[in-house]
């Protein structure tokens, strides 16, 4: 792996090597994501210290391990861009290029709730200038750092010999976090306690770029589709949510499935039914709606008409499996229609839906959200 200031980058609008000198602050960084491993070893030798880290992880780990990123991200910590496949960037063509950078902006997306990060560490460090330039188009800008060459299995105490001289302030470490560098956590253990005992903080990327003046970009993402009636539709089961008998029984329900968006923990029921209840504070403009039957909700949906969409704000299913989400856009086609909208959007589960819609045979696409 090339050592960037070797290649002329200590620091561009584009691509970052270190943070500002006079602050004291480093960041601890970690490419890849464990696929065969909890990656808590990692998030544990960081937080015995108070000590936050940047995860750049791939679209597959996000696809995978979608509560963990979402944990990874309450706890603290960063998550940034790695590309899907972890694919060497240099060697591929400007389509692909894009394909990898959107695949893994969806899977972040789907998988925590947020716009992703205009972030991104390219694999093994591979790119070439006409890659930076494609960049550009995008608004992303690339974090490198001191190579802590820790994929190359070193031992512990050459590893924390190695990097402890570059514990200066707005150093930004490169680790890996995978099955190789199975010994990096109890490395980032120790290296931790040496950089508070020299003062230095350890903060996440968008701080220590805050810190030199940079923001940090952002993309979402939603899928839209117009939608199209069909005699098969399955609609007789849709109720509207009304009254506090209802609310409460859906709230119990739902809180049973699964769905990523409800509470846990003490309090979790009387939260949810607070969400909820928001989401019941309809007009003319809003729907709440749940499929029920047998005496139990099997969905909900929270929509509001913008303009000429149907947004579908918000939505849950019993069942995980795609069937059950067919007869969510069952539903929103045939209201969408009732209300004359002209396409129904989300930001929510748009990969599946995107692929739904093709079968049901409505016009769908993927495109970014403006703003």
């Amino acid at each position: 792996m090339e050592d960037p200031e070797e290649r002329g980058f200590m620091m561009t609008n584009l691509v970052i090597t270190r943070g500002n000198p006079s602050i004291a602050h480093i960041a601890f960084t970690f490419d890849d994501g464990p696929m065969r491993i909890t990656i808590d070893a990692w998030l544990d030798a960081l937080e015995q210290g108070g000590a936050c880290g940047t995860f750049f992880v791939t679209g597959e780990w996000l696809d995978r391990f979608p509560a963990k990123a979402r944990e990874l991200l309450a706890r603290g910590h960063e998550l940034a861009m790695h590309t899907y496949h972890h694919r060497r960037m240099a060697d591929v063509t400007k389509d692909v290029f894009f394909e990898e950078l959107k695949m893994t902006e969806l899977a972040y997306q789907e998988a925590t709730g947020r716009p992703a990060p205009s972030l991104i560490r390219f694999p093994y460090a591979s790119y070439r200038e006409e890659n930076l330039a494609w960049l550009r188009e995008w608004n992303y800008r690339v974090i490198e750092g001191v190579d802590t060459v820790d994929w190359s299995g070193p031992p512990k105490v050459q590893l924390v010999e190695r990097v402890a001289p570059k514990l200066v302030h707005g150093t930004i470490l490169m680790f890996h976090a995978n099955e190789i560098a199975k010994e990096t956590p109890q490395v980032v253990r120790t290296l931790v306690q040496l950089a508070q005992a020299k003062g230095l903080a350890a903060v996440p990327i968008s701080e220590l770029l805050h810190a030199n003046g940079i923001s940090t970009g952002e993309r979402s993402w939603q899928v839209r589709f117009k939608p199209t009636l069909q005699d098969f539709f399955h609609l007789e089961q849709w109720i509207r949510v009304a009254g506090e008998d209802e609310l409460h029984k859906l709230a119990a329900d739902s809180l049973e499935w699964g769905n990523p968006n409800t509470p846990t923990g003490n309090g979790a029921f009387r939260n949810w039914l607070q969400t909820l209840a928001m989401h019941a504070q309809s007009d003319d403009k809003t729907r709440f709606v749940a499929r029920s039957f047998a005496d139990q909700h099997w969905a909900y949906v929270h929509a509001s008409v913008r303009g000429d969409t149907l947004v579908l704000k918000d939505f849950a299913t019993k069942e995980a499996h795609s069937d059950a989400l067919v007869y969510v856009l069952e539903w929103a086609a045939h209201e969408a229609a009732e209300l004359g909208c002209k396409w129904i959007s989300s930001t929510l589960d748009m990969r599946r839906i995107h692929k739904l819609c093709e079968q049901l045979g409505f016009e769908a696409e993927i495109i970014l959200q403006e703003g």
